[in-house]
């Protein structure tokens, strides 16, 4: 409950929406000369995610560098340049940046000496304080720097060096090749997403890859057609990106041919051990360390294959099972990563033919190790048992185990429950596993007709973490189904269901007035109003003109704390707002007003129903 109550209501009343008016023009932006702006809804949007922008066009020499910086502490900030800006922007240099970190772009000017910018926020309703610059440079000239084929080259992208047209930073090297070899040249970074370019000794480009290697990194091949000293740049997708990388030359090296499938019986343990001297192949750029087992499998029948790393292992094992085709990869018929919890393997698999599959034991990412893989036929389902009754405000136990029975559509596994709800009832169902059960749980509600069950609504993560939960109205007079079930086939362990009454929704008060500077004490609980997600919530308000900032700290013991602003004339829900800014679980938001008049401030939290007390202090900046 809160402390301080306005007593008119007429001091509420709505201000009158602003029409969206698109920017009839980019406005102009001083070289060197920084701009404040800030982004609200009178800005107008893009129309493919409802982002605000606003345009900008600077003039310049043609051939200099323009280097755009857009800074807020408000909003996720975005740049774009290009020619000419338009709503796809294909052809615009872009970057994102960080409410603590600037977006940057670098572009070289074009003939025509002029550059349209467009600076734009993140989300929809993001709105704030921006400052927008644009500094001009003379482009350092790209000069490449020799390197011996098959050498290997380990150095910086950095802001000194040259760029390519688009604002990209970039290193060169003249390397000499011979005539009918084919190359091999891979560029690897963690700090940007690489591209490599090569260049015939006429400066033609000849060759291009982004993300040919593994990962985002990328690999050129390439037949030498002609002897002579070819450049190999190295650069970055998207202007501004910096940072560490290496480059490595050299022949293409053809992979030995992988062994033959090692032959296992079925509920045989078998035991091994990936390393770096494990048999690889190549597959979309990727390299794929293998060890593969053959076993002939019936159709129609299912199995579960279970592929566990041995205790303290940093492996993380991965299991996919197929067919060999010609080229001597496999072609993945189903795969598991981490189904078996932790970062084991489990799966699943209803082979629709008979016939010997490949099983092949993989890793993800670099760590080896030893592992286990154990392939038995599945434990045979068994018919669904009819639904068990369920009381408003019963917890019942129950548990999904290898062997229950399974959904036709998902192959996972189910139980079911019955309540009997008046029309116009409103009820919270939740689900929720115990324990460390490798379960995700999922769950439906609806009717059982004399075709098949009609599911009305359905939940996966709506509770905490992996439990779900359903906000239920009832449509009529009936006796409902509740199916517990599992987000996927593999997944079994014990969890609680249950159904309980919706509290009856509590009428938002008037916003409470806020005096900035000092400290206000209140109180969230049962007496207070309900978000449409069940946490409780207060308001407070206070007046602001267009551009003042104000820090907003909210503080709570027992609970987490989450503080959010807007204008108040905004209909929607749309809050800018802060969880954890204030040290621990408390919140601290920097809040800019952009449109003059009350401002609303909604205390809310983390957690479903938390109550306690807290603090609330608004600053002027």
């Amino acid at each position: 409950m809160r402390r301080l109550w306005l007593g008119s209501v007429s001091f509420f009343v709505l201000l009158a929406a602003n029409p969206v008016v698109a920017q009839p023009s980019p406005r102009p932006l001083p070289l060197g000369e920084p701009l404040q702006g800030s982004m609200g809804p009178e800005d107008p949007v893009l129309d493919s995610d409802d982002s605000s922008y606003e345009l900008f066009e600077v003039q310049a020499p043609k051939g200099q560098i323009v280097t755009v910086t857009l800074t807020s502490t408000a909003f996720q900030p975005i740049v774009a340049v290009g020619d000419e800006i338009d709503e796809a922007c294909e052809a615009c240099v872009a970057t994102v940046g960080e409410r603590d970190k600037p977006a940057v772009v670098r572009k070289i000017v074009s003939a025509s000496g002029v550059l349209q910018i467009r600076a734009n926020t993140m989300n929809k309703g993001d709105s704030g304080a921006f400052t927008i610059l644009a500094t001009t440079s003379q482009p350092p000239p790209i000069s490449a720097r020799p390197l011996s084929f098959g050498q290997s080259a380990s150095d910086t992208l950095d802001q000194n060096d040259a760029v390519t047209n688009d604002g990209a930073t970039v290193d060169a090297y003249a390397v000499r090749l011979t005539a009918n070899q084919e190359i091999q040249l891979d560029l690897s970074s963690d700090d940007f997403d690489p591209k490599l370019e090569l260049l015939t000794p006429g400066g033609a480009k000849v060759a291009e890859d982004d993300d040919g290697g593994p990962g985002t990194n990328a690999r050129i091949r390439y037949v030498v057609p002609r002897a002579g000293l070819y450049q190999v740049r190295v650069t970055a997708v998207g202007s501004g990106e910096v940072g560490s990388y290496t480059l490595t030359t050299g022949l293409r090296q053809e992979l030995p041919p992988m062994p033959a499938p090692v032959s296992i019986a079925l509920g045989q343990a078998v035991s091994g051990a990936l390393s770096n001297t494990t048999p690889r192949y190549e597959t979309d750029g990727e390299e794929i360390y293998a060890v593969r087992y053959g076993l002939r499998l019936e159709g129609g029948k299912v199995y579960r294959i279970a592929l566990n790393a041995a205790n303290g292992s940093e492996l993380d094992p991965k299991i996919s099972i197929g067919k060999l085709v010609a080229d001597g990869s496999l072609e993945s018929l189903a795969q598991d990563d981490d189904g078996g919890g932790g970062s084991n393997a489990l799966l699943r698999f209803r082979p629709e033919t008979s016939g010997t599959y490949v099983f092949e034991v993989q890793k993800v990412g670099p760590a080896n190790g030893p592992y286990r893989l154990m392939v038995e036929q599945a434990a045979a389902d068994r018919a669904p048992e009819a639904p068990q009754a369920l009381r408003l405000g019963q917890n019942i136990s129950g548990e999904l185990r290898d062997g229950g029975a399974r959904l036709t559509d998902t192959d996972s596994l189910f139980n079911t429950y019955s309540i009997a709800l008046r029309a116009g009832q409103r009820v919270n169902v939740k689900m929720d596993k115990e324990g460390d059960a490798n379960l995700d749980p999922l769950l439906e509600i609806g009717l059982l007709t004399s075709a098949a069950f009609q599911a009305l609504a359905k939940d996966d993560d709506g509770g905490q973490g992996l439990n779900a939960r359903i906000k239920f109205t009832a449509p009529s007079d009936s006796t409902y189904i509740i199916r517990a079930t599992a987000a996927k086939p593999t997944q079994e362990g014990q969890y609680t269901v249950s159904v309980s009454d919706m509290p009856v929704p509590v009428v938002p008060p008037i916003p409470a007035l806020a005096k900035l500077g000092e400290t206000i004490h209140g109180n969230l609980g049962a007496i207070d109003p309900l978000r449409n997600d069940s946490h409780y919530f207060d308001r407070y308000v206070f007046n602001g003109q267009v551009g003042e900032t104000f820090e907003i700290t909210a503080s709570a013991e027992n609970f987490d704390i989450i503080v959010g602003a807007r204008q108040i004339d905004r209909v929607d829900d749309d809050y800018a707002f802060d969880d954890d800014s204030g040290g621990g679980t408390n919140a601290k938001l920097i809040y800019t007003v952009t449109t003059a008049g009350p401002q609303v401030i909604r205390v809310t939290t983390i957690e479903e129903s938390a109550e306690g007390d807290y603090s609330l202090v608004i600053i002027k900046k």
